[in-house]
């Protein structure tokens, strides 16, 4: 079929096809992503639009998912109108401006998901208040509380008829897995599903994110494969104009990985925290901790950080219990563990 007359057919029919039958015919095409969107923006059938709504999300088109977050929230249909809340839940979460981030911003998007009546039959909406809860969670860093929400997901998809939306929800589980599984250390689980989601995966942005992760779970295991992880993440977020990403990027976890090796020729941060790790991976300790003092509060890595420049075991302790205890962070709790096994040789 020519490019279009799929849509065009689409358009023109009064019943409407499924969309996992519209998308089996556009899957890996050039066009797909465009095809899609003019759809699912164009589908009046209600269970085409809960798949349209995931479909949107998950491939990163946030501004046709906001015309259909618009289009549904006032819905007759129960399950579409309280997916809709809850995709204008996750889409201020994927758009708000990083300086507008406060530190209950998380929480409130916990609060807000718990406000919503939820019906046991309506398994969409539960996966989807599910995901809130993670994406909240992590936000937080307390990565321990991500594991009960991902075994109730893996119980409810079983129960997900359309396979489309089953196969986008698999994929949400799948990046909640990567993620949970660096956390716990597990580095080779969390791996394989960061590759197999890199290989499925359309939307730029989220490979971006990928990249980001992978690079970080390569810390412990070689400058070059961390650095090439980090290196395509950049260059994919400057050819889209990703500023949030860029940022995000070269101010923390370039640094963090360049400083972490001692090979901070030509890097640098505008985050306070990173410049104290540089100027502690070039050997000024003093800098390092004149820049901690100002700090009202420390993080476990700033802690740590500390604990390096003072070679101080309470403080490397600390952040290690910190790290474990209120993080559930078993990958990062390595950091002074390692600090600590150095001091003691």
């Amino acid at each position: 079929m020519k490019r279009n007359q799929i849509v065009s057919e689409f358009m023109a029919n009064d019943t409407e096809m499924p969309l996992h039958v519209i998308y089996q015919q556009l899957r890996g095409q050039s066009h797909e992503l465009k095809d899609m969107s003019e759809i699912c923006l164009a589908t009046e059938n209600e269970e085409n639009q809960r798949t349209a709504m995931e479909y949107l999300y998950v491939n990163g088109l946030f501004e046709e998912l906001k015309v259909m977050i618009d289009k549904i929230k006032y819905a007759t249909n129960r399950v579409n109108r309280k997916s809709a809340r809850i995709y204008q839940i996750m889409y201020e979460r994927k758009t708000i401006a990083s300086t507008q981030i406060k530190p209950e911003t998380p929480s409130k998007y916990i609060k807000a998901v718990n406000r919503i009546k939820i019906y046991e039959e309506d398994i969409t909406v539960r996966i989807l208040k599910d995901l809130v809860h993670i994406y909240g969670y992590f936000d937080m860093h307390h990565y321990g509380k991500i594991g009960t929400f991902n075994e109730s997901i893996k119980r409810l998809l079983i129960q997900v008829k359309d396979p489309l939306l089953y196969e986008l929800f698999e994929s949400r589980l799948n990046e909640t897995l990567f993620i949970y599984h660096w956390k716990r250390n597990e580095l080779i689980l969390s791996r394989k599903y960061g590759y197999q989601l890199l290989k499925k995966s359309n939307n730029l942005r989220k490979q971006i994110d990928i990249h980001n992760i992978l690079a970080q779970g390569y810390l412990f295991d070689g400058y070059e494969q961390a650095m090439h992880h980090i290196s395509v993440a950049i260059e994919m977020a400057q050819q889209l104009s990703y500023e949030r990403a860029t940022y995000g990027l070269k101010n923390y976890t370039l640094p963090f990985i360049s400083a972490y090796y001692k090979k901070t020729e030509g890097i640098s941060s505008q985050d306070s925290a990173e410049k104290a790790h540089i100027a502690l991976a070039e050997g000024d300790t003093e800098k390092c901790i004149e820049i901690l003092s100002d700090f009202e509060q420390l993080t476990p890595f700033q802690q740590y950080y500390l604990g390096q420049a003072k070679q101080d075991k309470y403080l490397l302790r600390t952040a290690y219990q910190r790290f474990i205890e209120e993080r559930d962070d078993y990958f990062y709790a390595r950091l002074p563990l390692e600090a600590l096994n150095a001091l003691d040789q």
